[in-house]
């Protein structure tokens, strides 16, 4: 059969699957996304959670009978696009709703597309993986890792994607994918498929459909150069194998058992190496990190080249024999959803470790999340497909064909963002922003960078040290917010805690170049304390510049007041920045303005309490504040002010 634009069926049906696919990995990273944001906004969780529940709304194929099945299908396909088109459109609450609405009935579909009579639905599911992969990274790579389709006002980019959806829906064929005699499969052996399958797909969330993010876990100094490498070391793999799997169906078990493996050995080794030693104690000293791990970014690099390993185990586990109806396939696939969802909770734990039950066994493990899925995902391949059912060949050119555009799509986006040139030397005023984004949060738990971003220049600042960063976890939308501000900007930039090590994220981005940047860490018992360090040359002078964010008991506190002041009585021409978490009458202020200072006057704004501060810009003897600005709440576009000073360097 010819449908439109000249394809065949089987091909406009992995088309259809792979839009599918693309819309459940952004719809559950908004429906997670807002979850995580409603319980920022109170510092606690709370009626959000109830959400989760929403995972069980498959049940309800139970309900069906046979011969309401094709309309339930229909009503599911329908209700599916819409909630990927409105998803977007709401706030946190309204995402927790339809985003998990949405997935639910993604998990409906997939129990369609995985019984005897409605198989033909997933074409070739395995290329189908390997298309929405490819399509999300050319978005992500052309928003600075944030994907504009799920981006309130430029959610109109995903409409002509959804109205291509319904399109080959509508036109689908009834073409049989197994044969009469096809064998139909049981239970705990669709049950392990399925959490390779969602192991699989746990990957894609994390790591695959946003490569840029492997970057930001050890840290750089380079955004642009280490977001196009990372994608295009992903997008031309996809591209490889997606144009090589369309000549073959499968490599033989023990090849994709050993390339799965390889691929959890880089995932993890890459973690593994690139985490710091911790201080343990108060009396541990700080640890000082550079951010240069070499062989940690060649694990996770090679992690990239590996990933289309995915295209393989999805059609491995596409071709196993299917169940005789789609009621028979919704408790295994609620188990791997449920997989999935845990899954993607742990990177978010080793980060949340002080606030959860339990949170010590998660303290800087953040790989625990890529070795669980490695280990599923090879047991699928311990199945074996049944002789009976029909070898279908790959779908045609056009898969392979459009990897390709995708691919220089993606190369051509995360290349795209040029740094505007620095200012000329002689300059000795500079406007320094210390900037708390609440992880991208607005009071109401809006996802937020946009409108932050538009705060960040209207004051126009040379530097700017950014705190509680660290959102490239599907707490943030897997979202590098450091890059996204940097390229947005065309400023240089250091993101030198990276994310494995569990911080609040703590950047440095600036006009001029940053050297000697570094990182060092000190006692924590909640969040992971780091402070970026970075040196500014302004008319000749080295200027240090210091972006902190401690938190947490007094042993912590004055763990960091002392390693700050260590650090910076080297240098003549300090400029010390950051959410101290602590307010002028308490002693940690005492105590660092022993070599520090904060010029304090009586501009900071209307509704400021300056007595009540925790936000401080504190400076070295020959460096004084011309000018203060003080934006409070809600004007800064996050839950804490955003405080800018006008700074003369003296000689």
């Amino acid at each position: 059969m010819i449908s439109i634009c000249g394809c065949s069926t089987r091909t406009r049906n992995t088309l259809f699957f792979s839009l599918i696919l693309l819309f459940f990995v952004q719809l559950f990273g908004m429906w997670l996304e807002g979850i995580y944001r409603l319980s920022l906004v109170k510092l606690a969780p709370g009626k959000e959670l109830c959400g989760v529940a929403l995972l069980l709304l498959p049940l309800g194929v139970f309900l069906l009978k046979e011969r309401w099945e094709r309309a339930g299908l229909w009503f599911a396909v329908v209700m599916f696009v819409a909630s990927r088109l409105v998803c977007p459109l709401v706030n946190p609450a309204g995402q927790v709703i339809v985003g998990g609405g949405g997935v639910a009935v993604f998990l409906v579909i997939l129990a369609y597309a995985f019984s005897a009579r409605y198989s033909y639905l997933k074409g070739d599911m395995g290329q189908a993986a390997g298309i929405a992969v490819l399509v999300s990274v050319a978005l992500r790579s052309w928003g600075s890792s944030i994907d504009p389709s799920t981006e309130g006002a430029t959610s109109l980019f995903a409409w002509p994607l959804i109205a291509l959806a319904l399109r080959l829906f509508w036109t689908a064929g009834a073409e049989t994918a197994v044969s009469p005699l096809a064998e139909t499969i049981n239970g705990p052996r669709f049950t392990i498929s399925m959490l390779g399958f969602f192991a699989g797909m746990a990957l894609v969330c994390l790591v695959f459909s946003c490569p840029e993010v492997v970057c930001a876990w050890t840290g750089y100094a380079e955004p642009g150069f280490s977001g196009a490498a990372s994608a295009g070391c992903l997008a031309f793999a996809f591209a490889v194998v997606l144009f090589a799997a369309q000549r073959m169906d499968l490599p033989p078990r023990w090849f994709a058992g050993g390339w799965n493996l390889l691929l959890m050995v880089a995932l993890v080794g890459g973690c593994l190496l690139g985490r710091p030693v911790l201080p343990m104690t108060a009396a541990s000293p700080a640890v000082f990190v550079n951010g240069d791990v070499p062989f940690a970014g060649f694990c996770l690099q090679l992690a990239l080249v590996l990933s289309p390993v995915i295209i393989f185990n999805v059609r491995h586990i596409a071709g196993l024999a299917p169940c005789a109806r789609p009621r028979n396939a919704v408790l295994p696939i609620l188990a791997g959803s449920g997989l999935l969802f845990c899954l993607a909770l742990l990177p978010i734990l080793s980060n949340t470790w002080g606030y959860v039950p339990f949170g010590p066994l998660f303290r800087n493990r953040f790989y625990l999340a890529f070795l669980t899925a490695g280990l599923v995902m090879l047991m699928p391949w311990m199945l074996r497909r049944p002789v009976n059912v029909l070898h279908c060949p790959g779908p045609g050119r056009l898969p392979g064909a459009l990897a390709i555009l995708l691919a220089v799509l993606a190369v051509a986006g995360a290349c795209a963002h040029a740094r505007t040139a620095p200012r000329p030397k002689g300059v000795r005023v500079l406007t320094v922003l210390t900037y708390n984004m609440q992880q991208g949060s607005h009071l109401n738990g809006n996802r937020n960078y946009s409108r932050q971003l538009g705060l960040i220049r209207s004051l126009n600042p040379d530097i700017i040290g950014l705190q509680e960063s660290d959102t490239v976890r599907p707490s943030g939308g897997c979202v590098d917010a450091v890059r996204f501000f940097a390229e947005s900007l065309g400023y240089y930039a250091y993101y030198g805690p990276g994310a494995l090590a569990g911080t609040f994220g703590t950047a440095i981005l600036s006009r001029y170049p940053i050297r000697n940047a570094r990182t060092f860490f000190t006692y924590s018992d909640c969040d992971e304390v780091a402070t970026a360090v970075g040196e500014i040359d302004v008319d000749g002078k080295t200027v240090a510049f210091f972006s902190s964010h401690p938190s947490g008991s007094d042993s912590v506190m004055n763990a960091h007041v002392n390693a700050l002041k260590s650090e910076a009585g080297k240098y003549e021409y300090v400029i010390a920045a950051g959410d101290y978490n602590f307010t002028p009458r308490e002693s940690y202020f005492a105590s660092l303005t022993e070599l520090l200072h904060e010029e304090r006057g009586d501009d900071r704004g209307p509704g400021a309490k300056p007595d009540d501060e925790i936000d401080h810009i504190f400076l070295s003897r020959k460096v004084h504040a011309l000018e203060r600005h003080y934006i409070s709440p809600p004007g800064s576009e996050t839950d804490h002010p955003a405080h800018c000073d006008v700074l003369a360097i003296e000689n």
